[in-house]
């Protein structure tokens, strides 16, 4: 009797003492999740100011007009709500080689610093003209009418909803950079200048909304608008100096990243989501009600590690010095999930303030341009101003042949890539008339 009195009060006690930890600890985990949450208030503002920010939208007609012309080039544009396990449609062997083809021809062109532009593969010249009709009808869709705008909600958890179809826009994007070459190099300048105006209309939505792989990838299309544009000589070239002027990826990648990061988010998958997938047996939901209480409070340093990074990435000034990895530092749980995530995100920064530089020069060739026009068809000895760069201690040199017949852009120092082992080459710093 006595030995199960002693068995029934210790059970009684661990019983009392795990109630008393899972209550007492979530409701100590709730109050330092309201601290921080005022603490990120205090730094960017409130959850109320990014949703003005980002108000929410529907899909509309425009979006599903392109995604039914797209299913006729070859692939889906429509977005769809991605489940664990889930992976996107392998491409047929024929789709593969002719998105490596356009790939490899776009990538060729807008990594060599001369305006020549050399002819497409007989294999995309004749994907280009068969789709002729279905890509005017893209074309117009996104530059006549409203722009095509999909689904989004900054207060539903990013993975609650359809996300924008990353391959699908890459592969369309991809086309209409090839297809504004082609026309470039034929002469038909007004057809590469529609080719790339749909081409920004369409990227904007993506490249604007406050989710870490729309952002990106709009960062990486921008890359190749950047360096197509300098290929292309056509009137009113104002308005995409305007554009590239205003090209800024940081400050997205930024709202991201305090939507991500902030407790209270709710989209902060970090702090809401179950650690034990999508269907846990009773062990995992037992051990995940057991556990909360520590996974929480957890969150909550990372979350303040989060916040100190996030205002230091704020205010640094351009660099291309963020790829060094951070000493590891594995003092706690938070520490080490900062090591992890914090190089590949400012990895994501080096390549939106590179390019802000790509859009730099491009905007002020584009300006060479503009005024070799009002000029005679000579290059201006001069341009006032074109020297200046957002980027610390650099400059751009201009330079006109004697007769006026060449011009050349550069930068005046390296810059250390972005892409790493990608594969990707970055842009040149550097540019040659014909």
């Amino acid at each position: 009797m006595k030995l199960r009195r002693v068995v029934v009060l210790s059970l009684a006690a661990a019983f009392l003492a795990t109630g008393l930890w899972v209550v007492g600890g979530n409701m100590w985990a709730a109050r330092r999740e309201e601290q921080c949450d005022r603490a990120w208030t205090a730094t960017f503002g409130g959850l109320d100011d990014l949703k003005k920010k980002y108000p929410k939208r529907e899909t509309n007609e425009a979006a599903k007009q392109v995604e039914e012309l797209s299913k006729v080039l070859g692939f889906d544009l429509a977005p769809s709500v991605r489940t664990v396990g889930t992976m996107p449609r392998p491409l047929a062997p024929a789709e593969a080689k002719r998105g490596q083809a356009l790939l490899d021809y776009i990538s060729t062109q807008i990594s060599t610093p001369e305006a020549s532009i050399d002819a497409p593969p007989e294999e995309v010249t004749r994907f280009l003209e068969e789709k002729r009709v279905n890509l005017d009808g893209i074309e117009s869709i996104l530059i006549v009418g409203p722009p095509a705008q999909w689904s989004f909600d900054i207060s539903r958890p990013e993975g609650d909803g359809p996300m924008p179809n990353g391959l699908g826009h890459i592969r369309l994007q991809r086309i209409l950079m090839a297809r504004a070459l082609a026309a470039a190099r034929g002469g038909h300048n007004e057809a590469a200048a529609r080719s790339l105006e749909a081409s920004w209309n369409l990227n904007e939505p993506l490249r604007g909304r406050p989710e870490m792989m729309p952002s990106i990838m709009g960062i990486a299309i921008a890359r190749l608008e950047v360096g197509v544009l300098r290929k292309v000589d056509f009137v009113g070239e104002d308005a995409w100096g305007k554009r590239l002027a205003n090209l800024d990826g940081r400050a997205v990648l930024l709202d991201t990243l305090v939507l991500e990061s902030r407790p209270r988010s709710a989209r902060n998958s970090l702090s809401r989501a179950s650690t034990s997938g999508d269907d846990p047996s009773w062990y995992q939901r037992s051990q995940d009600f057991l556990t909360r209480p520590t996974y929480r409070l957890v969150m909550v340093d990372y979350s303040n590690l989060m916040r100190d990074e996030c205002a230091q990435l704020r205010g640094a000034p351009l660099s291309d010095h963020f790829l060094e990895p951070p000493t590891l530092d594995v003092r706690d749980v938070a520490h080490i999930l900062l090591a992890v995530s914090m190089p590949n995100t400012k990895n994501s920064f080096v390549r939106a303030d590179r390019l802000v530089v790509d859009a730099e020069l491009t905007s002020k060739i584009l300006e060479a341009k503009r005024l070799r026009s009002e000029n005679g068809g000579r290059w201006p000895a001069a341009i006032p101003g074109i020297e200046t760069s957002r980027f610390p201690g650099a400059s751009w040199r201009y330079e006109v042949s004697p007769e006026g017949g060449r011009m050349s852009i550069a930068f005046s120092r390296e810059l250390a890539s972005p892409y790493g082992q990608s594969g990707m080459k970055a842009l040149p710093l550097r540019f040659s008339s014909n």
